[in-house]
């Protein structure tokens, strides 16, 4: 079992435990307002992937605790770091200090852990106005970089988050990433699934957190031999190279679909309908922590819940609730940069809805006129998503088309459980 040593570092009240509780305990954004100051520091064995710990360090922000950090405890504290994360308040009172500290921990990292990744998050942007977000963060990220260059550290990743919308998943996605030590050879498996089963996007979230952790897309710029898609099943050995122009509209338009409303504090299951559908009739039952009371609740028989997307139903169908503020625009109309965080956001907060109602959340389809998404449990640690564009077909995404994208699934389950081992 892989354990990973990981620092989450920053001033007082920066925000560093309301977001791993966030992302690690399954609290509501709303629900971090109780959580009390940490003191001193806090270690917390948290699992990941099954078979990886993080043994993340919690280290309380006041000044008194950094004196002890820089001198009596300096070599316990740093030595032996895998990650740091270091989080920036953007609205602290005292900047110059917060570089300061920040100065004090980079050359405690050079000194005892100079291999470690740096991750820098410029925290609580959604109390910044909209439309100076973008400047006011490139000013400090560049103040962020000279104080690392003054220390040479040259490597870091900086972000800008909050715990109101998708931004805190879409950093933390990158940040556990980066610690998964096959991550290479995944992707490349991904995305031979991705183009056997002809879809547009392939996306795989961590079971307890719904972290991304990897994602695969077709090619764009690739023919269309006979003008629209075949769906192959993966023990036939055929790998189709045919694309769609559309390809990425689908997570794009399911994260826009639910974007107005993608940070609710909580789901409510009672607001959905749902249906059942023959989702992984062989999967065992599910054991997920993250579900209140931790309790193993087999799949209900013949299958799993599915969202039913009836524009008339709309505003009775909402999984999460619109975000005050967005951090970043789009890049472009068709491809949202946090498309697949939005939907980690949705879908984990009507997960635990699922739980709170003593229902067991297997998978779910979601189908308008432009794509179907499948989401279902894939290895013992993951979910899968697979986006498939509906191909000016009316009824494409159900029947046989279905049935095939949800039996290359199944088939793909054992090939890839070598790659995600249980723990």
């Amino acid at each position: 079992m892989a354990k990973k040593k990981v620092l989450l570092m920053g001033k007082a009240h920066s925000g560093k435990t309301s977001m791993r509780s966030i992302i690690f305990a399954n609290y509501l954004a709303r629900d971090t307002m109780r959580l009390s100051p940490t003191l001193d520091v806090e270690h917390h064995h948290v699992r990941f992937l099954g078979d990886l710990v993080l043994n993340l360090w919690d280290c309380g922000g006041q000044d008194a605790f950094y004196e002890s950090y820089f001198e009596r405890d300096r070599e316990t504290i740093f030595r032996s770091v895998e990650l740091l994360i270091y989080v920036f308040d953007i609205e602290s009172d005292c900047p110059e200090k917060d570089f300061d500290h920040f100065a004090g921990v980079l050359e405690a990292m050079e000194e005892n852990s100079p291999d470690a990744r740096i991750f820098v998050l410029v925290h609580k942007m959604d109390l910044v106005a909209e439309e100076e977000r973008e400047l006011i963060l490139e000013d400090r990220k560049r103040l962020i970089e000279e104080s690392c260059l003054g220390v040479g550290v040259q490597h870091f990743q900086c972000f800008g988050t909050s715990i109101w919308d998708e931004t805190l998943y879409k950093a933390w996605s990158e940040i556990v990433t980066n610690l998964i030590p096959n991550i290479g050879v995944l992707e490349s498996h991904l995305s031979d699934f991705c183009r056997i089963c002809d879809a547009d996007e392939v996306v795989l979230f961590e079971r307890a957190t719904f972290l991304v952790i990897s994602h695969a897309q077709t090619k764009k710029d690739a023919s269309i031999d006979d003008g629209g898609r075949r769906q192959s099943n993966l023990t036939s050995g055929e790998h189709e190279e045919d694309t769609n122009e559309a390809a990425g509209d689908g997570a794009g338009d399911l994260a826009d679909g639910g974007a107005d409303n993608a940070n609710k504090d909580e789901a409510t299951a009672d607001d959905v309908q749902m249906s059942t559908s023959p989702h992984s009739t062989s999967s065992p039952p599910i054991y997920d922590p993250s579900i209140e009371g931790g309790t193993s609740t087999p799949a209900s028989p013949g299958g799993n819940a599915t969202l039913s997307t009836n524009p008339s139903n709309t505003n009775n169908q909402q999984l999460a609730a619109k975000a005050s503020n967005q951090i970043a625009p789009s890049p472009t109309p068709q491809f949202d940069a946090h498309r697949f965080e939005k939907i980690s956001n949705i879908v984990k907060q009507f997960k635990l809805s699922c739980g709170k109602a003593q229902s067991q959340f297997q998978g779910m389809d979601v189908r308008n006129s432009k794509f179907t998404a499948f989401i279902d449990a894939f290895t013992a640690n993951t979910y899968i998503m697979v986006i498939v564009s509906n191909n000016g077909q009316q009824d494409w995404g159900s029947g046989t088309q279905k049935a095939a994208t949800l039996m290359n699934i199944q088939k793909a389950r054992s090939h890839f459980e070598q790659f995600i081992p249980r723990s």
